[in-house]
């Protein structure tokens, strides 16, 4: 970053819609935040920050994250990010993260259980000195993400300097195609998987990294217009917006990328292109992991008529070594023109993601290996822990069923088995049930962790040795038989007289 310096150019904006409508968008030079950053990074050396110590940062991604992200890496720490949620999502992830070090605003402090003594101070007291920037060796560790992608999403993941170099320059160059003085902006795309590759592909390039989050684009889509875009990265959940509302015609963008891991309705993505006016953008698909360093796939650049033939094709990101394995595990290159794609350089995981072999070199993105939520691994295990000791629950499970329609998605189901109770009080208790389940969850974890489904049943679920018996759940759901039987008399009354005689 530090070679941009001077340069006069923008390196951070930030949309916030609570601030007075003159003062939303908070922008700072690349001269600012490198002054910014050295100067949080004296104050954190003079607290006792030393390389090599893990430092988490739990703050939402902006000013603050990227200043406190810049500092440690000045300091020649390992920097971690997490977004604030409730104690046992935090929890959970510093007891395997085991930072030396915590970075969050007050508010949060409560959440963050055995680990609030090791939070720093972020306002330096008095004259505090620059500090030195730090250099990397190729092989040290730099940074330890958690990556929504992997299997165990609470477990950091290791990422050298080179990675992480090396990803930022190939995406900055390359995938994204930007200048100095180009602007950058993925509203919707979520942060654990995309950040900080998203952030240092346009520092390093001398461009302008533009955060605005989902629900501000939900609010005022022209908030997109506000600058001239070059690349944009467009959400389901924000291209849904812009076809529903049709505020914004042929804006400035030169390039606009999708995750192509997120749910495709190919003729919604049609009707956008048309609605928008961005049959002549440039448009590719790119899926990017931050743990891994940047991205993964991407796919050449064409024009957006052009790219609705080829909505879902996909290639290797360039200069980053790949195989095509068999759905063994067993890591046997695939004899067919069928696999899962991994990277040479991460020799377990991420191994979710199905290629088909297409003409010209490209692969079709064939959805994952198993039930995921937009290529993300849905946290069946943290959800029925926080639910564990639920008062009116005997037992909970997840069910993940397949959605069906013009997408390849599923959806997440949480079972809940309240026990033997009258049909008339389960109806009265049904609303002020499923109303608390959801507060526990974004107490303890986070909204992002609900499912899109919540069914309870007046019965109990099978155990087997003391366990729910979970392959009994999934059968009996996805079979439909646990619906029909909970509303048939035989079993009601079977149930009731189950009941009694537990409590006898």
């Amino acid at each position: 970053m530090s070679r941009h310096v001077g340069s006069g150019r923008i390196a951070l904006r930030v949309y916030t819609a609570w601030t007075a409508a003159g003062s939303r968008w908070q922008a700072l030079s690349y001269d600012e935040l490198h002054a910014l950053a050295s100067l949080r990074a004296a104050s954190w050396a003079a607290q006792g920050v030393s390389p090599g110590a893990v430092v988490c940062i739990v703050l939402p991604f902006g000013v603050e994250c990227v200043v406190s992200l810049l500092a440690a890496l000045r300091l020649g720490a390992c920097p971690s990010l997490l977004e604030p949620g409730g104690p046992d999502y935090l929890v959970r992830r510093l007891d395997a993260l085991a930072p030396q070090h915590v970075v969050t605003e007050p508010i949060h402090i409560p959440t963050l259980g055995p680990f609030a003594d090791r939070v720093l101070g972020t306002c330096p007291g008095g004259h505090v000195p620059r500090a030195d920037s730090h250099w990397y060796r190729p092989d040290e560790r730099c940074a330890a993400l958690f990556s929504p992608l992997r299997r165990a999403p609470h477990v950091p993941v290791p990422v050298r300097a080179e990675a992480l170099y090396l990803g930022a320059l190939r995406d900055g160059a390359v995938t994204l195609a930007l200048r100095p003085g180009d602007h950058l902006a993925a509203p919707g795309f979520d942060t654990l998987q995309h950040q900080p590759a998203l952030l240092f592909s346009a520092l390093l390039m001398g461009a302008t990294y533009v955060h605005l989050a989902a629900d501000e684009v939900l609010r005022d889509p022209l908030v997109l217009e506000a600058f001239a875009l070059r690349s944009v990265g467009l959400g389901a959940v924000v291209a849904g917006a812009l076809l529903r509302t049709r505020a914004i015609h042929q804006p400035r963008w030169a390039h606009v990328f999708r995750n192509p891991e997120e749910p495709t309705d190919w003729e919604s993505w049609r009707a956008l292109i048309e609605t928008v006016g961005l049959g002549d953008t440039p448009m590719a698909n790119v899926l990017i992991e931050a743990a891994s360093g940047g991205a993964l796939l991407c796919s050449p650049h064409r024009p957006g008529k052009a790219h609705l033939a080829t909505l879902m094709n996909v290639v290797p990101a360039a200069g980053r070594p790949w195989r095509l394995l068999d759905f063994t595990g067993s890591g046997q290159p695939a004899v067919g023109d069928v696999g899962v794609f991994a990277t040479d350089d991460a020799p377990t995981e991420p191994r979710h993601i199905v290629l088909a072999r297409r003409h010209g070199g490209e692969y079709l993105y064939g959805g994952t290996t198993e039930p995921r939520r937009s290529g993300r691994t849905y946290p069946v295990a943290e959800v029925l822990a926080a639910l564990a000791d639920c008062p009116f629950l005997q037992g909970t499970d997840v069910v993940a069923v397949p959605a069906g329609g013009p997408t390849v998605e599923y959806r997440f189901v949480l079972l809940g088995f309240t026990g033997p109770e009258p049909q008339a009080q389960f109806d009265a208790m049904l609303a002020p049930r499923l109303e608390e389940l959801r507060r526990v969850l974004c107490t303890r974890l986070m909204a992002d962790f609900l499912p899109d489904v919540i069914e309870l049943f007046p019965c109990a679920a099978r155990e087997t040795d003391g366990q729910l018996d979970r392959a009994w759940c999934q059968s009996q759901y996805l079979g439909g038989s646990l619906y029909a039987k909970v509303r048939t008399p035989v079993f009601q009354r079977l149930t009731a007289l189950r009941g009694a005689l537990l409590h006898t």
